[in-house]
């Protein structure tokens, strides 16, 4: 599975890859996304023969320069919290912790919704519009990358109007008006997808979403701390960030 992770990334033209080397051997890597205007740092990989050497302060660095010297003003990440190393490394190159957020298993819907249906090229306006409104940046073009690379998506429509949109899994994102458009678009992807695919992030700030994702019979995997270099503005209503940003 890392291994076709990687592979596409390193093949995709909206990511930068690096990688580390010991006299020709790989002992680690590191990619960062180029889709929108914020660029997602990850995954980070280092050779455990190799971790506490300085090769994963390379490779953040080398990703750090590069968004300076190609005018990306902010560059983001997810850090898992028992790592407490890399937590520091990371805190130490400037980034700051934002939020923490839980990286939930989700469970089917009981019946179908028809109020969520599949991201379509018309629908990106839309897209567009709200992950400005509530993400507060565009992640557009996000959203247009992942059908043609076999990702799923889904919005959720009330009175005529898209109210959210999730791409589920760890890759993924979400937006939505409201918590109840949030729970929809997430049991309705569970429905659909099978269950290491139904996976999503819920910030551990907004509380109400989290106890009703609870109460939905979702359940939390890990932790991970969300935080970033540059300048941030916090999304608001309900957001579902991805493991890059």
């Amino acid at each position: 599975i890392a291994q076709q992770v990687l592979g596409m990334l390193v093949e995709r033209d909206d990511f930068y890859s690096v990688s580390a080397l010991d006299d020709g051997r790989v002992v680690g890597s590191n990619f960062l996304s180029l889709m929108d205007p914020v660029a997602g740092v990850g995954p980070i990989t280092v050779d455990p023969s190799y971790q506490g050497k300085g090769v994963g302060r390379a490779l953040m660095q080398n990703v750090i320069d590069y968004a300076r010297h190609n005018n990306i003003e902010q560059v983001r990440l997810f850090q898992d919290s028992f790592n407490l190393a890399s937590l520091s490394l990371y805190a130490s190159m400037g980034f700051d912790t934002k939020d923490s957020v839980a990286l939930m298993q989700a469970t089917p819907a009981a019946e179908a919704d028809n109020s969520v249906r599949p991201i379509t090229e018309p629908d990106l306006p839309a897209i567009e519009e709200l992950s400005k409104r509530i993400y507060k940046n565009s992640r557009r073009e996000e959203v247009a990358a992942a059908e043609p690379y076999g990702f799923a998506t889904f919005l959720r429509e009330r009175q005529g109007r898209v109210t959210g949109y999730l791409l589920p899994g760890n890759f993924g994102h979400g937006v939505a008006e409201t918590e109840e458009d949030a729970l929809a678009l997430v049991g309705e992807a569970a429905r659909r997808l099978p269950p290491e695919f139904a996976r999503f992030f819920c910030p551990l700030s907004e509380g109400s979403f989290y106890r009703k994702a609870l109460r939905a019979g979702y359940r939390p995997i890990k932790v991970m701390n969300y935080m970033a270099l540059g300048p941030y503005e916090h999304p608001d209503e309900v957001w579902m960030p991805s493991v890059l940003y």
